[in-house]
């Protein structure tokens, strides 16, 4: 990331986090960074612009790092998604207090925060990049109507994990990687034949750690 647009996020996370809420105005807040106003609108449209860069160079650093790795070409689909998961909610944890900030300020009419809109559309392609792969190593079953909604369905995964993150008690976060494995060892059976064994054992989790 550009040292200068690294800075100026930086400065937003720790503002928001020492007021709980954005920075009063472009203007003043670049002061506070010894930097001008028209550097900021270089980088940004607006501060929810700045958020929802934010989110997508998360995913996209996080898609990064899995595929560089020489062992993921060898992974099944299901073990790809897995280690986005994985990775992902790794490079989370450097900004844990700003995701809660984030999931404790969505609106209860929203499925989900509207700054996740440019990584909702990195996830749902990457989504559908691993299904089309699936699909064509027989791992997912094609289904008329239903292999289309597929992507859209996974959706769900990323957004119902960051929330169980963000209120994780556990040592080393480890009943959210129990959530990961099972949540995507339901969606691939659901994928691959009726999945009831593996609703029931996600259902299960749920209803203990809730």
């Amino acid at each position: 990331m550009d040292k200068t647009r690294e800075k100026i996020v930086e400065g937003y996370i720790n503002s928001v986090l020492k007021s709980n809420e954005p920075p009063a105005s472009v203007r003043l807040f670049m002061e506070e960074l010894k930097m001008k106003e028209a550097t900021f609108y270089k980088y940004f449209a607006s501060f929810e612009n700045l958020e929802k860069e934010f989110w997508k160079s998360i995913f996209d650093k996080t898609v990064s790092s899995i595929q560089g790795q020489e062992v993921y070409a060898s992974y099944s689909v299901n073990e790809k998604l897995l280690a986005f998961y994985f990775s992902w909610v790794e490079e989370l944890k450097d900004y844990r207090e700003f995701v809660i900030h984030t999931i404790k300020n969505e609106r209860i009419y929203e499925l989900y925060p509207k700054v996740f809109e440019s990584f909702k559309s990195g996830f749902v392609e990457f989504g559908g990049d691993l299904i089309k792969e699936g699909i064509a190593s027989d791992e997912i079953a094609d289904r008329m109507y239903i292999t289309e909604k597929y992507k859209y369905l996974l959706w769900c995964q990323p957004v119902s994990i960051i929330k169980f993150w963000v209120k994780d008690k556990s040592e080393g976060f480890e009943d959210t990687d129990a959530l990961i494995e099972k949540t995507v060892n339901f969606s691939f059976d659901l994928m691959r034949s009726n999945g009831i064994d593996s609703f029931f054992d996600l259902a299960k989790f749920h209803i203990q750690h809730f």
